[in-house]
């Protein structure tokens, strides 16, 4: 396979710019624009290399001292897209100077409840030649739940408009601003991104040529819902029961299960590779058998609470809805529950999610938190927000390709649902595993967390995650690049090489380098060359 490396003569193409940007064509450009229910807020030009700040944004999306790579000569915009006479969308756009676009536009996604533009990724895009695009999805800011409550359309925008409105005023100002619509359109999302870039292949498959999809948080309402059940099962709230798993006691549980299952894969290097294919039995944990030191062992009320926070999740029905929490992942989601001596999920979005949309309820507390609560908001299903459709068929005849990852370390969105999403895409199509792998390929990155990070060479140019190493912008290193190459070449990844830098530092001295497979087949050791090398990891 002839690996595509990004290039000054492949970003070039044959784009005929219309005017030479400036500060002054930006602004006079931008005022001549006319798109429906679009107002510009900002129109400015800004120089390759410089850095902005960003004083609007709020906390919870890392400000308020905020800033940004320009990684372009371009005209940035900040608009603000009335979606319905009570909610608005507020849209980012980075346009490159016509003589370096690339012809080609990228939107991005959001994480958790949203509410954060995806600068790390807009910053990638428009350092390649991408028009840019980032959405707050209707809302600003992460953490709280007042921006939902008695706000339907707010939550409409959050659960399914908010990209397609996206890709929607995205193409009409590509076209208005160059002249000409965009040769191609890709979409890179992680998590909730991940969520949004299926569900918008289902509803809106016009939109997007090839998407880019980390660790999707697909069936979303179950995998937010799973944190309080969980933390249910090992006694919380009543932080003093017989039942209840200390937080620190779930650090050596989590050492324990590395320690037992690790070396299975052949190679002991602290990465459980398949988590989904092994059982733990937290027997071994109990205090007597001498594994674990008084301080943390398990007694035998918690022996059982252990036991059952790696049980899949049922509904009331006694369906199973959610798969099991995975082996050698940290458990802070569920296990990182008291403050100061007191009950506190330090995993908010259940609360805030449940009370500004579910129950319409500033009071709410998941202190009693059950399936029947999670049931209720799978029926509810405030703005379509739950996304898994699997029903890609109008998204996959029109010839759209899907590059997705997970790590297989993931604590937040266990990767067995990818799994599971794979195979029922697979199913709903009727597709053979040669015909489905035309359009949607799966990679799993043993010890990769959520999105980025971990012991495992994850680096594969994730999204969300600043700069690229551009000393390994190819196809064979880079998820993006191989998605266009996918796209605009038809070549299909056959594999991809993760990289892990020293000190998790992308562009420092590499430390190792692993290649991954299109799922079903897994990446595993030759068993006679170094392990660092990715030349030592074959596709079985």
């Amino acid at each position: 396979m002839v690996s595509f490396t990004w290039s000054i003569a492949v970003l070039a193409g044959a784009v005929v710019p219309l005017v030479e940007s400036s500060p002054e064509t930006c602004v006079s450009s931008c005022s001549q624009m006319s798109i429906p229910n679009v107002t510009v807020v900002t129109a400015e030009y800004l120089l390759n290399g410089t850095q902005i700040p960003l004083p609007g944004t709020v906390e919870s999306c890392g400000g308020p001292d905020l800033k940004a790579n320009i990684t372009a000569n371009l005209c940035r915009l900040v608009l603000l897209v009335a979606t319905t006479p009570s909610s608005e969308v507020q849209i980012e756009a980075w346009l490159p100077e016509p003589h370096s676009w690339s012809g080609r536009s990228l939107a991005t996604g959001n994480g958790g409840i949203g509410g954060c533009i995806d600068y790390a990724t807009m910053q990638n895009g428009a350092g390649l030649g991408f028009a840019s695009f980032g959405t707050n999805a209707g809302h600003n800011g992460s953490v709280g739940y007042e921006f939902f409550l008695n706000q339907p359309e707010v939550i409409n925008d959050f659960g399914h408009r908010a990209i397609h409105v996206e890709a929607e005023v995205g193409k009409e100002l590509v076209a208005q601003y160059y002249g000409k619509g965009a040769s191609k359109k890709y979409y890179a999302g992680c998590s909730t991104g991940g969520r949004q870039g299926f569900q918008n292949a289902h509803l809106y498959p016009e939109d997007f040529d090839g998407m880019l999809l980390g660790s999707p948080g697909i069936d979303w309402l179950h995998i937010v819902a799973s944190k309080g059940i969980l933390a249910r099962r090992i006694g919380w709230p009543n932080i003093n029961s017989s039942e209840y798993v200390r937080p620190e006691q779930w650090q050596a549980i989590v050492k324990a299960q590395i320690d037992q299952l690790d070396a299975l894969d052949g190679v002991a290097n602290g990465i459980i590779d398949e988590p989904t294919k092994h059982r733990f039995d937290p027997t071994s944990l109990a205090c007597g058998t001498g594994l674990l030191n008084s301080s943390v062992c398990l007694h035998p009320q918690q022996v059982e609470s252990v036991r059952k926070a790696y049980e899949p999740i049922a509904n009331t029905s006694g369906h199973i809805v959610y798969p099991s929490f995975e082996l050698g992942s940290n458990t802070d989601v569920f296990s990182n529950n008291q403050v100061n001596g007191t009950a506190a999920l330090s995993y908010t979005i259940l609360q805030d999610f449940w009370r500004g949309t579910i129950y319409n309820d500033s009071s709410w507390t998941p202190e009693k938190f059950s399936e029947h609560d999670m049931d209720f908001a799978v029926r509810v299903n405030p703005g379509q927000v739950n996304g898994g459709e699997k029903d890609l068929t109008s998204f996959y005849r029109k010839g759209g390709k899907i590059i997705s990852y997970h790590g297989r370390n993931d604590e937040t969105v266990t990767s067995a649902l990818s799994e599971q999403f794979f195979t029922g895409v697979q199913s709903a199509l009727n597709l053979s595993l040669e015909d489905i792998h035309g359009f949607y390929r799966l990679f799993f990155l043993p010890g990769m967390h959520h999105c980025s990070g971990g012991l495992g060479a994850w680096s594969i140019g994730n999204v969300q995650k600043y700069p690229f190493d551009h000393a390994l912008l190819d196809s064979k290193h880079n998820a993006l690049i191989a998605l266009i190459d996918w796209v605009e070449n038809g070549t299909a990844p056959d594999t991809l090489i993760g990289t892990k830098y020293e000190n998790d530092l992308i562009g420092s001295n590499i430390t190792a380098q692993r290649t991954y497979c299109p799922y079903p087949m897994v990446s595993r050791w030759n068993g006679l060359d170094d392990t660092s090398l990715a030349a030592s990891w074959k596709c079985t």
